[in-house]
């Protein structure tokens, strides 16, 4: 730590702790502190540290309440300082937004370098990260009897639906399929596969079919969606669910 004092103090301080010891030199052996140090203090030069603050002001026989303190630093101000300063100096030769670039590429490659290889030695392991990490930032909202949360009100109707015909399910697992990874939004006796959706557009219907694509070559599909939104799905019809009833339905069925 250093000791900010106010303009005057230090250099008061100094002439009096010489006017004690007689001179300079027999000062340095009263206090321990160099003399180039000493003479930096008297001409406030050099911010004193804690340590040989409380050396003078020992020797001095003096309070730290009768001097002027503007505030205490920390032990690594002058590299804050520097560092501020540094970056004075680059906005004003214009390199410091080239040097924020590299760093920032530099720390881009890095970073793409990390996922790749875990990815490649640890892929269950990345797929789970990377899907806990997106969990957080994404809006589940909806509370079930299950007491989990989900995102929308068509997964909550799902789940509650699912939990009043007394089937277990998995909500949003990691499932594998070849090389690949998904978190299809219900798996219920890791045979049957329900995506749900109110998505009003026809492109939700081509990346449900590529996803399918894959899903199906292990587990039964079913897509749920409302009754109001069937042209747009019309693409997936074998695999579609209109409507809570329909599902109720079909899961009824497979359970006789």
């Amino acid at each position: 730590m250093y000791i900010l004092l106010k303009k005057g103090e230090l250099n008061r301080i100094l002439s009096l702790a010489y006017a004690r010891a007689g001179t300079i030199y027999k000062l340095v052996d009263k206090v321990n502190i160099p003399k180039s140090t000493l003479s930096a203090y008297h001409t406030e030069h050099r911010i004193i540290n804690r340590n040989n603050f409380e050396k003078l002001i020992n020797y001095l026989n003096i309070s730290k309440n009768d001097i002027e303190i503007i505030k205490e630093l920390p032990s690594n101000w002058r590299q804050i300082k520097g560092g501020k300063n540094c970056v004075e100096i680059k906005k004003k030769n214009g390199t410091f937004e080239e040097q924020m670039k590299k760093c920032r590429n530099y720390s881009s490659q890095s970073l793409r370098i990390w996922h790749k290889n875990l990815k490649r030695e640890n892929p269950n392991k990345y797929y789970l990260m990377q899907y806990s990490r997106f969990k957080k930032i994404s809006n589940y909202k909806f509370l079930t009897k299950n007491n989990e949360l989900v995102r929308n009100k068509l997964e909550l109707d799902i789940a509650n639906l699912l939990k009043s015909m007394n089937i277990s399910y998995k909500y949003e697992p990691l499932v594998k399929i070849g090389k690949r990874y998904f978190f299809p939004d219900f798996l219920i006796n890791d045979k049957i596969i329900i995506e749900c959706t109110f998505w009003r557009g026809f492109d939700k219907a081509v990346k449900l079919r590529s996803k399918i694509h894959y899903l199906e070559k292990k587990y039964l599909v079913y897509v749920v969606i409302p009754k109001a939104l069937n042209r747009y799905y019309e693409t997936l019809n074998q695999y579609l669910v209109l409507g809570l009833d329909n599902l109720a339905a079909v899961l009824q069925k497979k359970s006789e």
